[in-house]
């Protein structure tokens, strides 16, 4: 960012170490001495500095600017996610988005509609408008299932799993999700219908297990409630050859049988995005033993605010996870006695030959 990063706490004249009612009592103080729709005439009486030309401890900003910046500043820190993202990487991690343990945090952008804080805190344009609005627009006798007349509640979210190929999450893909909702059919809100509707569903390449796709108040239409949001889970579809671990790498199984261990062995893969990789085993491969091939997991979601997601739209991804090969011994099921005596003279020889080895190396290290 071009300016210095804006201290949310310093605007809310607040500690970093408040409560949510702290803060929401801080907002409340200020909100009500710089809102635009107040009365300016009872300002002496209700805002004591105001006596000495100071509405807030911002003056002599603007009140524009200082109405403008409590808003941002409540709508950051009266939510609970983004103010822990906000205290722990900045005004720079919220505004460009961060990789969290249970998904990818898009970058945040404050909405700039001021009077939706301000009503959000106060449930109306005025702290008073409860009192006033009853009595000048009474509200509709709407029966509800919980609060009775005249009150709205939002019904449950709904959530489902999304089981992603390995494939999709290697090259992002869209979907289209097909849910089947409530919606109100005529104007006097008097029959519903089940209808179908589609949602647009983005998955960007490398998405991990545990993202969270919201599509906020798309749930049944009711007269009398707020519909509820639908949340969709990403979750790994299992696969036939590979397996995901630690996020981005992908891990892969060979089978080989002893002479395999000792001698080495050329084998291929085939990758995700339908390409072969020759792998050279030159090693003894032991218990344990793995083969690392770096880049050729799966990508690393990128964190990039919108205007650099945009730039870098067509750009090729560079960051990957690594391929892990993993292999099996495949033992002999039975064997014939023929079979064990030519075992048993094979390993007798095999280890005079190794103390041989050993020997020719100790002398070596004793004339060096």
């Amino acid at each position: 960012m071009n300016r210095p990063e804006l201290d949310y706490y310093a605007v809310l004249d607040i500690p970093r170490n408040v409560t949510k009612e702290q803060i929401t009592l801080a907002y409340r103080r200020m909100a009500v001495r710089l809102c635009p729709h107040r009365d300016k005439k009872y300002e002496l009486d209700f805002v004591p500095l105001a006596q000495e030309g100071r509405l807030t401890h911002l003056s002599p900003m603007a009140e524009t600017k200082q109405w403008a910046y409590i808003n941002m500043a409540y709508d950051v820190l009266g939510n609970e996610l983004y103010r822990a993202i906000y205290d722990r990487y900045g005004e720079a991690g919220l505004f460009e988005g961060v990789m969290l343990p249970n998904g990818y945090f898009p970058p945040y952008q404050y909405h700039g509609d001021h009077m939706e804080v301000y009503e959000r805190v106060f449930s109306s344009y005025s702290p008073y408008a409860n009192v006033i609005d009853a009595i000048t627009n009474p509200p509709s006798l709407y029966a509800t299932r919980e609060h009775g007349v005249g009150v709205r509640h939002k019904d449950a979210n709904t959530e489902r799993i999304i089981h992603l190929s390995l494939e999709e999450v290697r090259t992002g893909c869209v979907k289209l999700m097909h849910v089947w909702r409530q919606e109100i059919v005529d104007a006097k809100e008097s029959r519903l219908e089940k209808r179908k509707h589609t949602l647009k569903l983005i998955i960007q390449p490398g998405t991990t297990a545990g993202t969270r796709y919201c599509f906020k108040e798309e749930g049944d239409r009711y007269p009398t409630t707020i519909p509820g949001d639908i949340i969709f889970i990403a979750a790994d579809k299992p696969h036939p050859i590979f397996e995901r671990r630690n996020m981005h790498d992908l891990v892969y199984r060979y089978d080989i049988n002893l002479a395999q261990a000792y001698t080495g062995f050329i084998f291929f893969v085939n990758t995700l995005d339908k390409r072969q990789l020759k792998i050279v085993i030159s090693d003894v491969v032991t218990p344990g033993y793995q083969k690392i091939v770096p880049l050729e997991g799966l990508p690393k979601c990128r964190n990039l605010d919108a205007v650099n997601a945009i730039k870098q739209a067509n750009k090729r991804i560079e960051e990957f996870g690594d391929l892990i090969i993993e292999f099996n011994y495949i033992f002999p099921r039975y064997l014939t006695p023929q079979m064990k005596k030519l075992t048993r003279e094979f390993y007798q020889e095999f280890r005079k030959l190794e103390m041989e080895l050993e020997e020719e190396e100790r002398i070596q290290m004793q004339g060096t």
